[in-house]
C-alpha cells in the first residue's frame, strides 16, 4: 500500500467514523462496523491504522481541531491588534471556528463534539491543551468574569461548552434546503446567549453559598 493510498484510506475512516459517532452515539458504534461503511472488507483494518476506538476518536480531534485552533488563533491576533480584549470578542473568538464548519455541506463534526462531551466520563486521554487558542480563551474569560466566585465561574464555563455545542449540533442536523426556519445570522444569536448566560447576576442566596 503506497503512502497515498494509506492516508486516503485512514482519511475515509475518521470521516465515517465522526459521521457515524455523531449520529448513534460514540460507545454505539464499534471499529468494524465503521471499517465496513468505509468500504474496508478487511476486519483487521482497524487495528492497522489505528488500534483501538480511544485512538480513532483521537484521531477525529487531531483532524478537525487543527483547522479550528488555527482559526481561532487568527482572530485572537487580530483582536489583540485592535486592543479589542472583552468578553464579547473573546466568546467571537471562542464560537465562530466552531460555528463555521456547521454550515458547511454534509457536516458532523458539531454532532460529534456534542456527543463527546455527552459522555459521564473523558472517552479518551487526548490533549486538549494542544488547542493553544483554548487556553488564551479560557484565560481571557476568567479575566473578564473576575467578580465572579471560582465555583460559580467553573459551572458556567462548562454550561458554556455545552451551550455552543449543542447549539451548533442542532443547527448543524437542520437541512437548509428543506427547514426554512434555519437561522442565517444563527452565530450572532448565540454569541448573544453565551454573553447573556456567563455575565447574569447571580441570585443573592447562590451568591453566599459560593463566597
Amino acid at each position: 500500500m503506497s503512502s497515498s493510498t494509506g492516508q486516503g484510506t485512514r482519511e475515509r475512516w475518521i470521516v465515517t467514523a465522526e459521521r457515524l459517532f455523531a449520529e448513534r452515539g460514540i460507545s454505539e458504534v464499534s471499529l468494524r462496523e465503521v471499517g465496513l461503511v468505509a468500504g474496508q472488507r478487511n476486519t483487521s483494518a482497524a487495528q492497522y491504522h489505528f488500534g483501538d476506538k480511544e485512538t480513532l476518536v483521537n484521531a477525529i480531534l487531531d483532524h478537525r481541531m487543527s483547522g479550528i485552533n488555527e482559526h481561532r488563533l487568527r482572530l485572537l491576533a487580530e483582536q489583540e491588534n485592535e486592543a479589542r480584549t472583552e468578553l464579547r470578542d473573546l466568546l467571537t473568538a471562542f464560537i465562530v471556528p466552531l460555528a463555521s464548519s456547521a454550515d458547511e455541506t454534509d457536516s458532523h463534526h458539531g454532532r460529534f463534539l456534542a456527543q463527546y462531551f455527552s459522555q459521564p466520563a473523558p472517552l479518551t486521554s487526548w490533549d486538549w491543551e494542544v488547542a493553544s487558542s483554548l487556553r488564551s480563551v479560557r484565560t481571557g474569560i476568567r479575566r473578564c468574569l473576575g467578580e465572579l466566585p471560582e465555583a460559580v465561574l467553573h459551572r458556567r464555563m462548562r454550561m458554556l461548552v455545552h451551550l455552543v455545542l449543542h447549539t451548533i449540533a442542532d443547527h448543524e442536523h437542520i437541512d437548509p434546503l428543506t427547514d426554512p426556519h434555519r437561522p442565517a445570522h444563527w452565530t450572532i444569536d448565540l454569541i448573544d446567549a453565551a454573553h447573556g448566560m456567563l455575565t447574569a447576576p447571580i441570585t443573592p442566596s447562590e451568591a453566599s453559598r459560593n463566597r
